[in-house]
C-alpha cells in the first residue's frame, strides 16, 4: 500500500490528489495492527494534542519498547524531543525512524528544522533535500532548500543525519 502511494505522490500535480496521498502515507505509518500497540499510539498522540509532552514522551518509550518496528513510534517521539527542545534526543530518534521507513519525508522535515536551528545549515539542506527526494509537494521546501544552501555557502552536507551510517536512498 505504501509503495503504490509514494509512487501516486511522486507524478500527482492535482492539490487534492497529492493532499489525499500525503494523508494516506501519514495514515499508513500511524496504523497500528496491535490493539494494544494502537491503544498506546493513539494515547500518545492525545498526550502531544494536549501539550502533555512528557507524558506523551513516556508512552512512545513504551510503545518503541514493545513494538520497536514502528518507524511512527520513533518519529512521534523524536518530534516530542524537538517540541521540548532536546535536539540531541530527537536526532537519535530520526535516525531510528528513517532505518525503518527510509521515505519518511515527516522524519527529513523535521531534521531540516532541527539542523537549521542549529546553525547546520549544510546538514539542513540535505535533510530538506531528502524530504523532498520522497514528497516533492511539501509547501515552500524548495525556497527553505535555497536559503539554507545560501547560509552554508552553497554547500550540502553528505551526513544530515550524524548517525554514523549512510543514508538509505540517497
Amino acid at each position: 500500500m505504501l509503495d503504490a502511494l509514494f509512487e501516486k505522490l511522486k507524478t500527482a500535480t492535482d492539490p487534492f490528489a497529492v493532499q489525499a496521498l500525503e494523508q494516506g502515507i501519514w495514515e499508513q505509518w500511524t496504523l497500528v495492527p496491535d490493539p494494544v500497540h494502537r491503544q498506546l499510539m493513539m494515547r500518545g498522540i492525545a498526550e502531544m494534542q494536549q501539550q502533555e509532552l512528557q507524558n506523551a514522551a513516556a508512552t512512545f518509550t513504551q510503545l518503541i519498547e514493545v513494538a520497536p518496528e514502528l518507524s511512527e513510534a520513533w518519529n512521534k517521539r523524536a518530534t516530542v524531543h524537538w517540541l521540548l527542545g532536546n535536539f540531541p534526543a530527537s536526532i537519535a530518534d530520526i535516525c531510528e525512524t528513517v532505518k525503518r521507513e527510509p521515505r519518511h519525508f515527516g522524519a527529513y522535515s523535521g531534521l531540516g528544522m532541527i539542523r537549521s536551528q542549529m546553525g547546520e545549515h549544510a546538514r539542513a539542506a540535505a535533510a530538506f533535500e531528502l524530504a523532498r527526494k520522497w514528497n516533492p509537494h511539501i509547501a515552500g521546501l524548495d525556497a527553505e532548500i535555497a536559503r539554507q544552501k545560501a547560509e552554508a555557502g552553497g554547500e550540502v552536507s553528505d551526513d544530515p543525519l550524524g548517525c554514523g551510517r549512510s543514508i538509505a536512498g540517497r
